[in-house]
């Protein structure tokens, strides 16, 4: 091999003119070598290397340090930042990525037997820098974007499960205010008009907290399972619920088998019981809700069945998203939304059957047992 050379500038940059396909070779060959380390099976992404390494070209021939153009300025760096975050990178794996077109005009250089040194580097690794600097932001206000939207969407769905213990709470408060008589305690009236106030109060800041956050996307439900009995839990619900089932004549039977275990987050689970009960409610007055379970190998299947109203049929295909609500309800369009989020973060799945007039069927999978 002859020894390197030193060059002009400019005559380095009618080398890279010349020979830039064989740069993206080089670039490509490291990038698939670093994603396939990384155990990702994601295509490099190469649409913006031509115009990267063409301006980086320009600049050697001007012999200057220059910016990234408008286009790159408004795209393809921070587009390749926003991808790669959804690629599951993480912000030192998008540097990497950039780093190795450095190496690969080393490389090529090399190859033709010259050095990368003094302004010529400088040139270079300014260029790249700045796309790395593009990239990286963009990256960083994507996670930061999605960790925020996140956040707003468990305190909306944190919010919509306050309301029916709080509707329950009301209830009890309403029996026991109309149950007062000439024997009941001096003041006890006016205890209990302080004790609705302060409720109504509690429900205008949850409405207020679910109308701020509402509209988000993505899921923050990180499941901590454990085996438990699945019948005492939902006992418990129908119990603490039974003031939402009384208020409307509803019978709720819990025909799960006291022999039956989950390994999922008792906690969750909770809340999903607790929103499918609640819908049912919502369409079963002076009616019937079964809870009922089966186990199948290492998955249970789940179901709360209602003899009310039905679900509309053009609602079936959309109930588990969020905001889709019936019309003839005060719904918020959630409570489903959270059921399969949950159902979802457990490895599960979750479906519908409903007869509109003839009542309706929410099922959902969960793991039975932990898996091997």
């Amino acid at each position: 091999m002859a020894p390197q050379e030193h060059c002009t500038i400019e005559h380095l940059a009618e080398v890279f003119r010349q020979f830039q396909e064989e740069i993206i070779g080089e670039w490509r060959l490291g990038a698939e070598q670093l994603l396939s380390d990384l155990n990702l099976n994601k295509p490099a992404i190469t649409d913006h290397l031509p115009a990267i390494i063409a301006e980086i070209i320009r600049d050697l021939a001007l012999r200057r340090e220059g910016t990234l153009s408008e286009e790159h300025i408004r795209g393809s760096p921070p587009v390749h930042g926003v991808q790669r975050f959804y690629d599951g990178l993480d912000v030192g794996e998008v540097v990497a990525e950039y780093n190795l077109l450095r190496v690969a005009f080393n490389t090529v250089a090399e190859r033709h037997n010259l050095y990368v040194v003094g302004d010529a580097s400088r040139i270079i690794n300014h260029r790249i820098d700045e796309a790395v600097r593009m990239a990286v932001m963009a990256f960083a206000a994507q996670q930061a974007l999605i960790r925020s939207e996140r956040d707003s969407e468990h305190l909306a769905f944190i919010a919509h499960d306050l309301r029916t213990p709080l509707n329950a709470i009301s209830l009890i408060v309403a029996e026991l205010k109309d149950g007062m008589d000439s024997s009941s305690p001096e003041g006890a009236g006016e205890l209990f008009e302080i004790l609705h106030r302060n409720l109504r109060r509690v429900e205008e800041l949850i409405k207020r907290v679910m109308d701020t956050n509402i509209e988000t996307s993505g899921s923050s439900f990180k499941p901590e399972r454990r085996t438990f009995e699945l019948w005492p839990l939902v006992q418990r619900l129908i119990r603490d619920m039974s003031p939402l089932s009384s208020k409307n004549a509803i019978e709720v039977v819990n025909e799960i088998s006291p022999a039956l275990t989950v390994y999922a987050d008792a906690g969750l689970i909770s809340q999903v019981f607790q929103n499918l009960l609640g819908n049912a409610f919502t369409y079963a007055a002076k009616g019937k809700v079964v809870v009922s379970a089966s186990a199948d190998g290492t998955t249970a299947t789940c179901v709360v069945r209602d003899n009310g109203a039905g679900i509309p049929q053009d609602m079936l295909s959309q109930v588990f998203d969020k905001l889709v609500t019936d019309p003839a309800t005060e719904g918020t369009g959630l409570g489903l939304a959270i059921v399969k989020q949950i159902v979802e973060a457990h490895g599960g799945t979750v479906s519908v059957e409903s007869i509109h007039g003839a009542g309706a069927a929410i099922s959902f999978t969960i793991p039975s047992r932990q898996s091997a």
